[in-house]
């Protein structure tokens, strides 16, 4: 009789540690990245040095793509994975350190929030298209140069200033900005909202038919943001005085991004203007600029759209901020100047 107890016992025993480990997997979020925990999401938007918007938008509905969503944030998987506290994907997750015994679960391959970066292989994988990282993960890495050159890839096409012309990276025609549309890598054209531009976005030939005025504004915002993306992240070493003059004059018509300043107690309260972050990027001084850029990029684009839409565009933007901030406010507009 008292083995029978037993099995049941040692069953039931069995259940409940399955339930256990089910359910503590659960509390992380039905997609596995805390998707329903605002707290966890403001925490790895802060650490990665984007809003919680910007992040949710990379991630898109679950399940995630990590691999996607770290090239469209200029990180690496491994870096997105750990301000989202998640184990590496993949074969990754359980291959034990050199020596030691397998690792148990998934707790134990999730580093500490702020930790250091996860050993092994993962450190040195960098994204695709970007050059191999040296060292600690890093979403930009310092070149003999002493540039800060981001593990992502280049926008492919960009409006010429001053101008419809839409060209390639080497400068040749492709179309006219009232016959293009920005796209996302997977060639889905982008909705107008109050997103920065990503890794993997670029200009596609299409009609704007139908458009609305803010709809237009949008797509010309993109185009007008992606060389200057480039010029910041990827193409520093190369880029002169003058061409980033150039490459800014519609930030600078409209007194976008004028000042510089760096006194603030914590790095989220310091902030780069146009020269500002250009003096940064051209000598970083051997550290990772990701976060200064990536701001810079977000806030100039988003003041940008509040000049060139209508109030009425201002206020969606108002009301989708995920921080509740007034970006058109922020942006310390006087005067509207449309294009």
């Amino acid at each position: 009789m008292k083995q029978p107890i037993v099995g049941l016992f040692i069953a039931i025993v069995v259940l409940g540690l399955v339930a256990c480990d089910t359910n503590s997997e659960g509390r992380i979020g039905e997609d596995g990245i805390g998707h329903k925990d605002p707290g966890m999401m403001k925490a790895a938007a802060k650490q990665l040095g984007v809003s919680v918007e910007v992040l949710r938008d990379a991630l898109g509905p679950p399940p995630p793509d990590i691999k996607d969503a770290a090239q469209k944030l200029g990180v690496s998987e491994s870096q997105l994975n750990q301000a989202l506290g998640r184990p590496p994907e993949g074969p990754d997750r359980e291959r034990p350190a050199p020596g030691g015994p397998p690792p148990k679960g998934l707790d134990r391959e999730r580093p500490a929030p702020g930790g250091p970066p996860p050993k092994g292989p993962d450190r040195e994988r960098p994204a695709p298209g970007g050059p191999p990282p040296k060292g600690p993960d890093k979403a930009c890495v310092i070149g003999p140069n002493g540039y800060c050159i981001f593990t992502g890839r280049p926008h492919e096409t960009g409006l010429k200033q001053g101008t419809d012309e839409v060209l390639d990276r080497d400068g040749n025609f492709l179309y006219s900005m009232n016959e293009a549309v920005a796209a996302s890598s997977s060639g889905e054209i982008l909705k107008a909202t109050g997103r920065p531009a990503f890794d993997g976005d670029d200009l596609i030939e299409s009609s704007q038919d139908g458009m609305t005025g803010d709809e237009k504004a949008f797509h010309k915002v993109m185009a007008i943001m992606f060389p200057i993306r480039n010029a910041l992240m990827y193409d520093i070493a190369t880029v002169t005085q003058s061409e980033w003059d150039e490459l800014v004059k519609d930030l600078a018509k409209r007194a976008i991004k004028e000042t510089t300043y760096t006194d603030g107690v914590t790095p989220r309260d310091n902030y780069y203007g146009r020269q500002g972050v250009f003096g940064l990027a051209k000598n970083p001084e051997g550290k990772d600029i990701h976060h200064e850029v990536m701001k810079f990029l977000e806030e100039a684009g988003l003041y940008l759209l509040c000049h060139v839409t209508s109030d009425e565009f201002n206020q969606i933007l108002k009301d989708t901020h995920p921080e509740g901030h007034d970006p058109c406010e922020d942006a310390k507009i006087i005067t509207k100047i449309p294009f």
